[in-house]
């Protein structure tokens, strides 16, 4: 599973909001709520996600990566070097005070 090429589910209060898939880079969602908020991308449209669109989310949903003690995270969770990707694939996209979570569904 690459950030090219994933599946995961996307949460918000506990409720599944939105199942979205990435193939070849190419976004798709299907959507559960009219809710922008509650929208893994907010109200821009599949065609018009890109790949920044798509790491920007990820980064998002991450520990950022100029925190002062970034090499202590990189080292719990066995990375040489920051990739918001796999980071989300290790914390679910879950963060202090934050109501959003991916669920991935690996093939």
């Amino acid at each position: 599973m690459t950030r090219d090429n994933c599946k995961f589910r996307f949460y918000c209060d506990g409720v599944c909001t939105a199942l979205v898939s990435v193939i070849d880079g190419v976004v798709t969602t299907e959507r559960y709520t009219d809710d922008w908020y509650s929208q893994p991308f907010g109200l821009v449209p599949d065609r018009r996600i890109t790949r920044q669109t798509l790491d920007t989310f990820f980064s998002e949903h991450c520990i950022p990566e100029h925190r002062a003690n970034l090499k202590d995270y990189l080292q719990l969770y066995g990375l040489d070097k920051y990739n918001a990707f796999k980071i989300c694939r290790i914390t679910n996209g879950e963060m202090v005070n934050s109501q959003f979570r991916i669920e991935w569904l690996d093939a």
